[in-house]
């Protein structure tokens, strides 16, 4: 039937025309956020040892940098790792690959080496030479399966864009590089230096060498850290000179703390200490400032990456655990270096320009002493008491041998030589020693190969936790759960991390930049989300295994609509 009104005609002229418009108006499914030419910085920032709630604590204390990304970016409060095993390398191969460790292969920061007889770093790799200062010690992040977002960025680029990430820590670095970034540098203590691999190249960048002339550190030899603030500030904290707290190197429990290690000039021992202090973080930023400088980031037409990890809160964290007026006073002086620094990244790029993320590797557990005292179940699990009780035990069920070749929390290594000697199945021998440490004082759960690999896994609170952990050839035979307050370690003084419960697992997470709308947002969400939501804000293909989810709630649209296609007539 027609229609034969002006009016009637008019209307539906009116609605098509609305229609056309609204389509032609629509995203695309990956332009979420502006286009990825529009963001000339990826900016990521991993606090090593940074427990969820300093933020909050802090609060009145951060006017700087962490007010900044607080206030102008979506703040993940619900962000939790969920993989069992909260280490270094974990929590930076899951940032940079957005995939677990069953997928990564990076179980924990070590394990042990089956065919050399020894337990080796994640990142040991002898086909690899150190650049930058002697060393026989060779480092890559080629144990890591899969990409990285940085390797994406390099692969989406053409080669064009450039990554470089900086770190105290190696495994930092490297793992948060990936295999094709332009560099990964980390400070070698033994002689004060930023180093790399060979892989990144047969010599430091003339830059860098020239920053590593300088001997920052050296200059800090000797001196004083005092406290920034007033004594009646450190109200988040318990007191000074806590009992339960391990003595600054060379030095005490109580402020004000003289950085020397103990040493009578410049050395590894002063290194150590100096490792564990705000200027160590300072130094972290001051050499990131020459990398933006020298390596032009952000100012080439081309989107980089840039990832810092700061070391210093988790080698200071060990010792005096996270309600110390050390750890107070080094997020505060950790908050006016960000501001400096993120105030430097706006007079040169314009930090409307960068995609900003502020995570961290893990969280802490309090010192154990401090929860007894609170009256609270906590403790200390001797990893040596451990082995030496679960082989004698062994030895009197299965018959006298070295029933343990290795444990390196969490991951304890049977000897399967001994299992074959004596004609035991294998499944049945960690059957029997599961057992044996399920009786164990502060174990909370006990997983084993077996299990793992015949999908068998029984129900527990840690089970999907602890499969996401497990990696064929690298994980021990059992893997074992302390319970909540129970710490690792032979140490009688400090703290350590490493579990899968809160304390360790829930961490900040932060993304500021063009396209993201602040905000709290309290959707559950992990670091693994970090590599999906930047691949959808640059627009590129996600890391290999990536397994997150890209964290559409704090992404805006295009800032306008999509450039018309335009086609060329022959």
């Amino acid at each position: 039937m027609s229609i034969k009104s002006p009016k009637a005609q008019s209307i539906i002229s009116c609605v098509i025309a609305f229609l056309f418009t609204f389509l032609i108006a629509l995203p695309n499914a990956n332009s979420q956020i502006n286009q990825a030419g529009q963001v000339k910085l990826v900016l990521v920032l991993v606090i090593d040892q940074f427990s969820y709630d300093y933020l909050a604590r802090y609060k009145d204390k951060l006017n700087s940098g962490f007010r900044y990304l607080i206030e102008h970016g979506a703040n993940f409060s619900n962000c939790r790792y969920k993989q069992a095993t909260t280490q270094t390398a974990v929590g930076h191969s899951i940032i940079a690959t957005g995939a677990y460790p069953w997928a990564t292969g990076i179980i924990a920061n070590e394990w042990y080496d089956r065919r050399k007889d020894k337990t080796l770093p994640a990142i040991s790799d002898d086909s690899v030479q150190l650049i930058g200062a002697n060393g026989k010690f060779g480092a890559s992040a080629k144990s890591m399966n899969g990409t990285t977002i940085g390797d994406e960025l390099k692969m989406a680029s053409n080669g064009r864009s450039k990554v470089i990430t900086v770190s105290l820590k190696d495994r930092a670095s490297l793992f948060l590089a990936g295999n094709l970034a332009n560099s990964a540098f980390w400070w070698d203590m033994h002689s004060g230096n930023f180093v790399s691999g060979s892989q990144y190249g047969n010599q430091l960048p003339g830059w860098a060498t020239s920053f590593n002339e300088r001997h920052y550190a050296d200059q800090y030899f000797g001196q004083s850290w005092q406290k920034l603030l007033p004594e009646t500030e450190y109200n988040a904290s318990t007191r000074d000179n806590y009992t339960h707290e391990r003595a600054f190197p060379g030095d005490g429990k109580e402020f004000p703390h003289v950085i020397s290690g103990g040493a009578q000039g410049p050395n590894e021992s002063f290194y150590a200490a100096f490792s564990a202090t705000p200027w160590s973080n300072q130094m972290l930023i001051d050499f990131a400032k020459e990398a933006i400088d020298q390596e032009s980031l952000g100012a080439r037409g081309e989107t980089d990456f840039l990832g810092i990890s700061f070391s210093a809160s988790d080698y200071l964290g060990h010792a005096f655990g996270p309600y110390s007026h050390e750890m107070e006073d080094l997020i505060a002086r950790l908050d006016q270096t960000l501001g400096s620094f993120l105030n430097g990244v706006d007079q040169k790029i314009g930090l409307n320009n960068c995609v900003i993320v502020l995570t961290s590797d893990h969280g802490v557990s309090a010192i154990p002493e401090f929860l007894k005292e609170r009256g609270l179940d906590a403790g200390r699990i001797d990893p040596k008491s451990l082995k030496t009780t679960l082989d004698s035990n062994l030895d009197s069920r299965l018959g006298q041998e070295d029933w343990i070749s290795s444990f390196t929390p969490p991951n304890l290594y049977l000897n399967l030589n001994a299992i074959d000697k004596l004609k035991y199945r294998q499944p049945d021998v960690e059957a029997v020693a599961a057992k044996i440490c399920r009786q164990i004082p502060g174990i909370a759960s006990v997983f084993t190969a077996f299990q793992f690999f015949s999908n068998q896994v029984p129900l527990s609170p840690y089970a999907e936790a602890a499969k996401k952990n497990y990696y064929w050839g690298r994980s021990g035979e059992l893997y074992i759960v302390p319970k909540s307050g129970y710490i690792f370690g032979s140490e009688p003084s400090g703290t350590s991390h490493g579990s899968t419960h809160m304390y360790d697992s829930q961490v900040p997470l932060i993304i500021a930049g063009p396209g993201v709308k602040s905000g709290i947002y309290s959707q559950s969400a992990s670091p693994n989300d970090i590599a999906p939501t930047i691949s959808a804000i640059l627009n590129i293909t996600q890391p290999s295994l990536c397994e997150g989810r890209v964290l559409n709630e704090a992404l805006g649209q295009f800032s306008g609509p999509p450039t018309p296609l335009r086609v060329n007539k022959k």
